[in-house]
């Protein structure tokens, strides 16, 4: 009997004390967005380069990511079902998606238990759902371009103090090296690929993004350049020396789109690519002449790598065509195989049991060709939508093909979610402000074709008399 008390108070204790966090949380995430954004970037970047070890049992794992999720998704679907769903602003592909996502976690559940099926759809598709639907609910007058490009930049940052720490302690060494610490083989990068993204995404935001206009950026002493270009390049430089070839690629995807993408004249664009040109022809020089010594070897011999016969991408190619020989019908093709089923396959005579490394592969195993048609539906339909003459339209559209690119060798991780929900809040407001003929606040008027100019300065305006037509 003592034994009941004790065990009933713990569990009170314990439904207690997550009842409060769980409040505590959904009180930031609604009342408070800059630190609510700000949350959600700060848990998913932490638990990529330092998984949790800690949890809670409730019939399955419980981490403090999960508590996040969940209250995004809660907050999401609330704003959703309150104001209800906005018109063609690309939300329905995301609505498909947590429904297919939700009928296969619910069918893992059912085949290989609850703590299999959720191991599976936690991470890259969850997490990343959440958060998109959570950003892409944001209220139209809050300045959401603004928090995320700092939030990035923060992260970003953070990110290159450990990389700074990680060299420090082990070296830098190529990706071809066989790297021990205290007899245990390790990866000679101190951060994984989805964090290096965030430093190239960090790049571009400082790059492409335009300048804010709020006061307190007008009376800043700082120059454009020193705020925004050199910490750009620092970034891009971490980005280099992390030698994440997928992400070497993801950047100059991004770079290439976005001088493609640019507004300005034709003369302009030739410049920036002339002097594009001549900076990667005297890099070249350079590293020719033996100028960046052990660096520029380090660093050619992991580029080196992709052209070995038993190469990381290979080794991946192989994997992903076992991968697709898996669904043996068509339902399978279309809704895919449920959560839990695994990732079997042997590549060079070893059986490898990890994820696909490509979320095309991984969304047609879990959720079939139904998800990736969806998946591609949203890119589109946001790319299409978004206002040309929006200063936010190229930079946005950077990133969709920085993700894109990235997801051909890695699957979705939870922040990728709230670019792209960033993606669909751009083009929600955009589409309120053209409809009601406002701007939302922060936002530069953008004039409309053949539309009434605004009366001069010192020209009286006209007194509207009610019944009267024009």
């Amino acid at each position: 009997m003592h034994h009941l008390l004790a065990d009933a108070r713990a569990l009170l204790i314990t439904l207690l004390a997550a009842s409060a966090l769980t409040g505590g949380l959904l009180w930031i995430l609604i009342r408070h967005h800059t630190l609510g954004v700000s949350l959600v970037l700060t848990v998913h970047a932490g638990s990529m380069v330092d998984a949790p070890t800690s949890a809670v049992v409730l019939g399955v794992h419980v981490y403090p990511a999960d508590v996040v999720t969940l209250c995004t998704a809660s907050v999401g679907l609330g704003r959703l079902l309150v104001h209800g769903l906005p018109r063609r602003v690309g939300l329905l592909p995301l609505l498909g998606l947590t429904g297919l996502t939700l009928w296969s976690t619910l069918r893992g559940i059912a085949s290989f238990g609850l703590q299999a099926a959720v191991n599976d759809a936690r991470v890259s598709f969850w997490f990343t759902i959440a958060g998109a639907l959570y950003i892409a609910t944001m209220p139209a007058n809050f300045c959401l371009e603004r928090t995320v490009r700092r939030a990035w930049s923060t992260i970003a940052l953070a990110y290159c103090v450990l990389c700074t720490t990680g060299w420090m302690r082990h070296g830098l060494h190529a990706v071809t090296e066989r790297v021990t610490v205290q007899g245990t083989v390790v990866d000679p990068r101190p951060v994984p690929a989805a964090a290096a993204l965030i430093l190239a995404q960090a790049a571009v935001l400082l790059l492409y993004a335009p300048s804010d206009h709020s006061k307190k950026a007008r009376a800043s002493s700082v120059p454009d350049w020193l705020g925004r270009r050199v910490p750009a390049v620092v970034f891009l430089l971490f980005v280099v020396l992390l030698q994440h070839r997928t992400i070497w690629t993801v950047t100059v995807a991004m770079m290439m789109s976005g001088w493609a993408l640019r507004r300005n004249t034709g003369g302009g664009r030739s410049v920036s690519f002339a002097l594009a040109s001549l900076s990667v022809s005297l890099a070249l020089v350079a590293y020719r002449l033996g100028f960046f010594g052990t660096l520029g070897g380090t660093l050619a011999s992991s580029a080196a790598e992709v052209q070995d016969p038993s190469s990381t991408f290979d080794w991946r190619v192989a994997g992903w065509r076992q991968l697709l020989a898996t669904p043996a019908s068509l339902v399978q093709w279309l809704s895919g195989m449920p959560f839990g089923s695994g990732y079997d396959r042997v590549v060079g005579g070893i059986l490898v049991t990890v994820g696909p490394h490509n979320y095309y592969v991984h969304l047609t195993l879990r959720l079939g060709l139904v998800g990736v048609a969806l998946l591609i539906a949203w890119y589109v339909l946001t790319w299409r939508r978004l206002r040309n003459e929006d200063p936010w339209t190229a930079t946005l559209r950077v990133l969709m093909v920085g993700q894109l690119v990235f997801f051909i060798t890695y699957s979705a991780s939870p922040e990728q979610g709230v670019l792209l929900g960033l993606c669909v809040w751009c083009l929600r407001t955009r589409v309120a402000d053209s409809t009601s003929g406002q701007t939302a606040p922060g936002k530069p008027a953008v004039p409309v074709a053949g539309g009434a100019a605004p009366p001069a300065s010192g020209v009286p305006r006209v007194p509207a008399i009610p019944g009267l037509r024009r």
